[in-house]
């Protein structure tokens, strides 16, 4: 009896904790039970609790795109066509700034929460503020080339999507 007492409250746990993230899994995109997202649907294959918002900006260094997901009413992942040099995540709370290296490679960084990363694209990447954890991947990244005299500074292209941890 002690042993069956446990195994239940064994399952329970498990039921409540981060296992719910096993469904969602974060390499060169965003897939949801091994299936990628697809950002232009209305919903998420597989996943009877959540719906893909389509919002678009308009902003003086162009149009961005975006796509959210919310699983059960909260915000859960995002996909992003920017011209912003900017990640940002849930809600536009918080962001890193990004640019390039001369290596290759892409710099992100927040001065403000002391962060800074090094990726380069589709590689998936992790990122803590406060107390939330978030997975990510930029899957382009332009910029305009410095040596240019222009008195306009051009916009960036940059794509990305976020997932917020559970």
């Amino acid at each position: 009896m002690k042993r069956l007492i446990f195994a239940i409250i064994l399952v329970s746990l498990q039921a409540c904790g981060p296992a719910n993230n096993s469904h969602w899994q974060m390499t060169t995109r965003l897939n949801y039970n091994d299936y990628p997202v697809n950002w232009q649907a209305e919903l998420v294959r597989g996943c009877d609790t959540c719906e893909i918002k389509k919002e678009r900006l308009y902003e003086p260094d162009g149009v961005t795109e975006l796509s959210t997901i919310y699983q059960q009413g909260q915000w859960r992942a995002q996909n992003r066509k920017a011209h912003k040099a900017r990640l940002v995540f849930e809600m536009g709370a918080q962001f890193l700034l990004v640019r390039s290296r001369e290596d290759g490679l892409i710099q992100l960084e927040n001065k403000h929460a002391d962060i800074e990363i090094i990726t380069k694209l589709e590689q998936p990447f992790e990122v803590i503020m406060g107390q939330s954890r978030y997975e990510a991947v930029i899957t382009k990244f332009e910029e305009p080339r410095a040596d240019f005299a222009l008195s306009e500074p051009l916009s960036v292209k940059l794509h990305y999507s976020v997932l917020k941890s559970q």
